[in-house]
Order: C-alpha cells, then sequence, then structure tokens
C-alpha cells in the first residue's frame, strides 16, 4: 500500500507537468501578443512583398524604379471594383479558449475575430488611404446572433461595405460555416429559406494602417438581450438582418451571425468623407460596357493618380493634403470626380441601404437618454 502511494508521488510531478503544458496549449492563441500577430499580419505580408519588390527593382534606374513601384500599388489596389460587390474572408476556428461552457464560440469571441477581420478587409479594401497616414476609427458594433457556432468548428468572416453617408462607413460582417459535400448535396433538394429575424532616395511609409476604438432558432439580438434593447434598435437590427439575408449565401454556408460596424475614417483628427476614400482606391460604379479593371481602369481613376502617383505628378503628401480638406476646394458638381465614381446604380444602392442601416445609430443615440 505504501509502495503504491510512492509511486503516485513520484509520477504526480510528471502528470502535473503535462497537464501545463497541455493547457498553456489549448489556450495559444490567448498567449500575450497572440492577438497583435493575428491582427497585423496582413501588414507584415504586404510589408514583405513590399520589400520583395524593391529588390527585384534595385538594379534598375530610378525611373523604372519609380514606375514599378507604381504599378505595384496597382496591383494591390481593388480598381475597378463595386463597392457593394466585394468581399473579403477571414477564416478561423472555434478553439478550446474561445469558446464557453456550453460547447459553442463565446459572443465575446466575436469582436476578437472581427478585429482582425475588419482590419485584412481595410488593407485590402483602402491600401492608398492607409499609405498616406490614414486611419479608420470604430464607433460602434452591433450584432444578431442567430445560431451558435459549434466548439472547434472552421468558420469564415465574410466581410463587405454595408452602405455610407458623409462621415460613417457601415461594414457588415456575416460569420458562416461552409457544409459538407454531403450535407450539401442534400440541401439542393430542399428548399432554402432565409433565417427568420424580426520618393527620391527617401522612402515613403508604405502602410500606417490602423484601426482603433474610440443558440436558439430564433436570434437573440445584439449584446444585449433583445427585450433590454430600445424598440428602435431592436427593429433596426431585424430590419438589417432581415434585407441582408433575404438571400441565401451563394455556395450554400451556414449563416450563423450578422454584424454591422459603424467606422469612420481619419487622417489625424480630421474626418475624410468616405466617397472620396473609395475612389482614390480605385472602386466606381459599373461600366456600362466592359469591367473596369487595373489594365482598364475608370474614367476617375486618372484624377486620382494625379494625387497619388509619382509617374503622373502626385505623392503621398499630396494625397493626404487631398484628404485633410483639399478636396474642399473642388467645387459640387462634376468636378468633383470622387462623386460622380459613386453616382448611379451606386448612388441608388447606397441610399436604399442607408434607410436601412441609419436606425441602428438612431436607436441607440436615443438609449442614452434613458
Amino acid at each position: 500500500m505504501s509502495s503504491n502511494f510512492a509511486s503516485a508521488l513520484r509520477i504526480a510531478p510528471s502528470i502535473t507537468k503535462y497537464l501545463i503544458v497541455l493547457l498553456l496549449l489549448l489556450n495559444i492563441r490567448s498567449w500575450p501578443l497572440a492577438w497583435h500577430f493575428r491582427v497585423f499580419r496582413p501588414v507584415f505580408k504586404i510589408r514583405i512583398r513590399y520589400k520583395l519588390m524593391q529588390w527585384r527593382n534595385m538594379f534598375r534606374s530610378r525611373i523604372a524604379q519609380v514606375q514599378a513601384e507604381d504599378r505595384w500599388l496597382d496591383s494591390i489596389t481593388p480598381i475597378g471594383a463595386d463597392p457593394f460587390n466585394l468581399t473579403i474572408s477571414y477564416n478561423s476556428w472555434a478553439s478550446v479558449d474561445d469558446s464557453d461552457f456550453n460547447g459553442h464560440l463565446s459572443n465575446s469571441s466575436y469582436a476578437k475575430t472581427l478585429d482582425s477581420a475588419r482590419f485584412k478587409t481595410a488593407l485590402h479594401m483602402f491600401p492608398m488611404f492607409f499609405r498616406a497616414g490614414g486611419w479608420m476609427a470604430l464607433a460602434a458594433t452591433h450584432y444578431n446572433f442567430i445560431r451558435e457556432i459549434p466548439i472547434l468548428a472552421q468558420y469564415e468572416v465574410r466581410v463587405s461595405i454595408g452602405t455610407w453617408d458623409q462621415k460613417w462607413l457601415y461594414v457588415v460582417s456575416k460569420f458562416v460555416t461552409k457544409s459538407s459535400k454531403k450535407s450539401m448535396s442534400k440541401s439542393n433538394h430542399k428548399q432554402i429559406t432565409p433565417p427568420q429575424s424580426d520618393s527620391e532616395e527617401t522612402t515613403e511609409p508604405l502602410f500606417n494602417a490602423s484601426v482603433r476604438t474610440v443558440s436558439s432558432p430564433m436570434p437573440s439580438t445584439s449584446q444585449t438581450p433583445e427585450e433590454k434593447l430600445p424598440a428602435d434598435t431592436a427593429s433596426a437590427l431585424k430590419a438589417v438582418t432581415a434585407s441582408l439575408t433575404s438571400e441565401p449565401e451563394p455556395d450554400g454556408a451556414t449563416l450563423h451571425t450578422v454584424s454591422v460596424s459603424l467606422c469612420c475614417f481619419k487622417v489625424g483628427r480630421i474626418t475624410v468623407p468616405p466617397a472620396l476614400v473609395m475612389a482614390t482606391n480605385g472602386f466606381c460604379v459599373p461600366g456600362v460596357v466592359g469591367t473596369y479593371s487595373p489594365t482598364n481602369p475608370p474614367p476617375n481613376w486618372q484624377h486620382a493618380k494625379s494625387y497619388m502617383s509619382k509617374p503622373s505628378g502626385g505623392s503621398t503628401k499630396k494625397l493626404q493634403e487631398l484628404y485633410k480638406g483639399g478636396w474642399r476646394n473642388v467645387p459640387e458638381g462634376p468636378e468633383r470626380w470622387w462623386d460622380v465614381a459613386m453616382d448611379g446604380v451606386v448612388e441608388e444602392k447606397r441610399r436604399a441601404r442607408l434607410d436601412v442601416m441609419k436606425g441602428l445609430g438612431s436607436g441607440l443615440t436615443g438609449a442614452r437618454s434613458l
């Protein structure tokens, strides 16, 4: 009996050591600086690509280097993209440390994942804005939880532009999981219904990217139970979710959560109109004949290049001055090429979506007086 007890005492430290190692591994995604690495990973990637481009052209003439850099910047800019048809995906999984005792992704983990998804999206959509020293302020985020994401499940965050006004950009994020091939083949025989939801040698900085912050069958609303929300906000969330889920995901993915983030563009403390930022990053109304692209740029692109492209007489400083208020010196009307770029069907969609989205802000503004 005593020998068994002595043996247990001898192996206890080893078991404890392995348990501690296992616990650390299970929570590796929550280690110090792990969140920072995930968020800033797109910056590391784009800086590496930029350096590789410079090294490939280091023995060429100065003019050739400037032209190569200009072509590279065009290649990472969404020239000709429709702002409502560009979606950026961010993949993740419901790790143990991100899940709760109910065995699914914790509600608090959605915000943590959104930090990475939004940052990746911002760099993909607005590279020239960040190159000019811009940053994005996050004012609010609204959630509509439709169904839970099981623990250890892989999921995808699909981020797109919802709409915008003179100050705010509404960013829509959908948390989805992809069905297996077997389940997808079965679902093809069923009707899909939407969820019920009530330089010279001086080097200019490449990117100073920053995005800062100043389940049941029936969905729960935002981070607060629906009955505790102001009626305007609850109804606005239901209206937004209904409009965003009226069509199933194109690949048949299962929708778990819809999130709407309210952001604005800043250079220092100066707010930049979203339409200006989008036009200087290549977004535009779809072409009547053919599709716009880097090889077939939209008409407004030459105006944008005159501010930010060295071969076209622009510079990062000139673009920054435009953002900081230089745009106000351009008379209203056709001369404001960024508004022309966002006109037509894009403007129609923007207005229609804005009528739905703006209820989110007004509802919470009213809650301040409660």
